[in-house]
């Protein structure tokens, strides 16, 4: 009957926290609060470190709180598709239905935890996944796998970056050394522990936190006093006793199985000092912090200790811890649990086994498959020349199929380059607000300093008006007076200058506007040169400035054109020059032996000059940094092709102008020679 209940709880649990609720009845207001960020938070770190503050504030939960943030974690991890959500979601199943004493269960799920988490790289992660995997063996007095998991994890948490992780295995060694009776390393162990996490709690904490703070530390301080207490050092055990007595008596009411473990730890004190009363106190203490609650197995030792006792004091009292014990144990220990936990370990040897198995499988069968790709071949040659017209005929079918896959291959890659194309315009509207930036902090400057002068000459005029020096008086307001029209006319030619980029700004929708071609040319030329010496600091310290000019034909006037998709073209030449220049002087700067002896050989120089040509308008932009060879002078107008380093083009610049000249009906041509510079020149229709 015992067997029927704990398999049809299980099973019951699982089914409320599996299934998809929109009410989380119980999960805490700080619990809802920090999965309504997760929900909303698009930044990753900031995502972890929220799911950091649910792992510490999950110590001591109830299982189906655990299980529901499982699920919750798990369904977020696939949405974001982030596999630190799902490792995490993986340890809370695992400590959620070990809690429930369906230890089978919880080890699948660690198992997996751990699995993921290493693919991850978090040191810090995989430690506190680790230590929750080992709990299983803690609870099942499995003593030295118990040690071996949590020596392991505190090999990855004492490398990880997050301090709160580092007391948990710390904590947990000083437990397990405490019942195998190893108080030394228990004292170790316990001492770490309570040190580290008394310098956790001098932080402040929120209030949830706080209490389980606490909670752990009457455990961590009654591990310590249980090493003193088998050391035979009573004074130094009943100290640190009365000391986590004093934190319990903060919490009455409270139940919590770091609690049980407390009391169970002060029982055992008080037994081995034959302090019978107190040790029955303590037991019944320790029954009573998890009586009612889904970790009420805990409660079997404590009450095997009161069965014993009533054995022959009272037979009521017998039954009923002896009850109590039995259910506890049942769960802790029964053979069915422990020949699942052996059947899984057994399982995972044999599921390595079989992916070795059908790794070596499967190189052999690629050698077979080899072997009759070559006879194949040889086969199909011979039949090649012996009938030539079939032959013809298999050549066309194959010549078929790879003309189909040659035009799905160009399909992606034009889907490929059009999400390209919306990262190169973003590159393009960066280098313009850099430009925009420069230009407008030169009136603003003077906005804000003649501003500052004002301030001071008007405290001035008040201090002399307050003496009756009204010819001093007269003289600081015809400076205030003088400073206020500059800061008038400073102030108009950063209004003038917002204007002009909002007008250059406004989105044409694809449709052609007349436009003043030469003031276009050299608007974004300085646009170009101010973004890239900010974005760019190697710009501004090339050790010869770069001589900028310009020649423009004033008869050419307005022409009718997409002002933005131009720009966009001159943008990117100009960027193309100065990048020409600038590798031509470090080259240069490499070979020769004095800064004098490189002014002398070389003066980067980027120019544009306009030109009407008939019914033809001509833009050159010009520069004498390296060329282009002339062996790849063809291709330098094809999508994806970049004569930059890896990270520094996206080969779509040129090929983007080429086709936006185009759409105008227009030309862009190339003329260079190797070591001498390059000419970019672009025709449009006047």
């Amino acid at each position: 009957m015992k067997h029927i209940f704990s398999i049809l709880f299980c099973v019951a649990l699982q089914a409320i926290c599996l299934a998809q609720s929109s009410i989380n009845g119980n999960l805490t207001a700080q619990d809802n609060a920090i999965f309504s960020k997760i929900e909303k938070e698009s930044d990753l770190k900031k995502i972890h470190q929220l799911v950091i503050d649910l792992i510490l504030l999950s110590d001591d939960k109830a299982p189906i709180s655990l299980l529901e943030e499982a699920k919750k974690l798990y369904d977020l991890s696939q949405q974001k598709k982030d596999r630190y959500l799902e490792t995490v979601s993986l340890s809370f199943y695992g400590q959620g239905f070990r809690i429930t004493g369906d230890f089978t269960r919880a080890q699948q799920y660690h198992f997996k935890a751990i699995e993921l988490s290493k693919t991850l790289g978090d040191k810090s992660l995989i430690g506190w996944v680790i230590n929750q995997s080992a709990h299983i063996y803690k609870d099942r007095e499995e003593n030295e796998k118990a040690v071996a998991f949590y020596k392991e994890a505190i090999d990855y948490t004492a490398a990880g970056e997050i301090e709160s992780f580092r007391f948990y295995p710390l904590m947990n060694l000083g437990f397990v050394y405490l019942n195998a009776n190893k108080p030394d390393s228990a004292l170790y162990y316990a001492s770490n522990s309570v040190r580290m996490l008394e310098g956790v709690m001098n932080k402040q904490l929120p209030e949830q936190r706080a209490i389980l703070e606490r909670s752990l530390y009457v455990y961590c301080l009654g591990n310590l006093a249980g090493a003193y207490s088998k050391m035979n050092n009573k004074a130094a055990a009943d100290s640190i006793y009365a000391k986590a007595a004093d934190i319990v008596q903060n919490y009455v009411g409270f139940k919590t199985r770091y609690f049980q473990f407390f009391y169970s730890n002060l029982a055992k004190h008080y037994q081995r000092y034959n302090l019978t009363d107190s040790a029955l106190d303590a037991a019944k203490k320790a029954v009573a912090s998890v009586s009612g609650t889904p970790v009420a197995y805990l409660a079997s030792g404590p009450a095997k200790m009161l069965s014993d006792y009533y054995e022959k004091v009272s037979a009521d009292s017998t039954v009923k811890y002896l009850k109590i014990y039995l259910e506890g144990n049942e769960v802790m220990n029964s053979t069915r649990v422990t020949q699942q936990l052996q059947m899984k370990s057994f399982e995972e040897e044999q599921r390595n086994t079989e992916i070795q198995r059908a790794e070596k499988a499967y190189r052999e069968k690629m050698i077979v498959y080899l072997l009759l790709g070559g006879l194949l071949v040889l086969l199909f040659f011979a039949l090649f020349m012996y009938r030539s017209n079939m032959a013809r005929k298999r050549i066309n079918t194959e010549l078929q199929k790879q003309k189909n896959q040659v035009e799905k291959t160009l399909s992606e890659l034009k889907a490929t380059q059009s999400q390209l194309i919306q990262s190169e315009k973003m590159a393009s509207l960066g280098e313009l607000t850099a430009g925009i930036a420069h230009e407008i902090q030169n009136p603003l400057n003077f906005v804000n300093n003649f501003s500052e002068v004002n301030k001071e000459l008007i405290a001035e005029m008040r201090e002399e008006i307050a003496k009756g020096n009204y010819d001093e008086v007269n003289t600081l307001a015809k400076d205030v007076e003088d400073n206020e029209q500059k800061i008038n006319h400073h102030g108009k030619r950063a209004d003038a200058i917002v204007k002009g980029m909002l007008q250059h700004s406004q989105s044409s929708k694809g449709k052609k506007e007349s436009t003043d071609i030469n003031t276009l040319c050299d608007e974004y030329l300085r646009l170009s040169y101010h973004g890239l010496s900010t974005k760019d600091k190697s710009f501004n310290a090339t050790m010869i400035p770069i001589a900028i000019g310009t020649d423009f034909d004033e008869t050419i006037g307005s022409i009718n054109i997409i002002p933005q998709d131009i720009g966009r073209v001159l943008l990117n030449l100009y960027n193309n020059s100065f990048y020409a220049v600038q590798q031509k002087q470090k080259e240069l700067a490499q070979r020769l032996p004095t800064f004098e002896k490189l002014a002398t050989l070389y003066e980067p120089t980027v120019s544009v000059s306009t030109k009407k040509l008939n019914d033809k308008i001509c833009i050159s932009v010009k520069d004498n940094g390296n060329g282009i060879p002339q062996k790849i002078v063809d291709k330098i107008f094809q999508p994806f092709f970049t004569t930059k380093p890896t990270g520094q083009g996206t080969g779509l610049g040129l090929s983007l102008s080429y086709d936006i000249v185009k759409a105008h009906g227009g030309e862009l041509k190339v003329e260079t020679k190797e070591g001498e510079g390059s000419t970019l020149i672009i025709q449009l229709n006047a």
